[in-house]
């Protein structure tokens, strides 16, 4: 049986999909995009256009927004340079790593942080490359 809570679990059950369409058109929007990403107090304006789309949404946004963003950039970007070396492909299909075993374990010999990508999904991937 699976454990639903504790520690190392996700325990905020908000739609991640709604966070990223936001992220990706105030990413659009001359008003709040700037050269290296968004122009400060951003997360408030997310916060009131996730509200906008989703009115029942009781979340604040530290630590909630703030915590998924950075765990989304995170990822990204441990995946964007873990794609780098040749032998790494993004599968578009099944939205995960596709390399060979040994080279992703040769390759986390130095990059810690990659540890537990591994046959891992990340949906989002292809989204966040804005």
């Amino acid at each position: 049986m699976d454990r639903l809570r504790g520690r190392g679990k996700n325990k905020c059950y908000w739609e991640e999909t709604e966070l990223i369409e936001v992220l990706q058109d105030m990413a659009c929007d001359p008003l709040w995009k700037t050269d290296g990403g968004f122009k400060s107090n951003y997360m408030g304006e997310l916060h009131r256009r996730i509200l906008i789309r989703m009115p029942n949404f009781s979340k604040q946004v530290s630590p909630h927004i703030e915590s998924k963003v950075n765990w989304l950039k995170i990822k990204f970007h441990i995946i964007n340079n873990l794609l780098k070396p040749s032998g790494f492909e993004w599968n578009d299909v099944d939205k995960k790593i596709a390399c060979e075993k040994e080279a992703y374990d040769n390759y986390c010999d130095n990059h810690k942080e990659a540890k537990g990508l591994w046959d891992v999904q990340f949906p989002y991937f292809n989204q966040l490359k804005l």
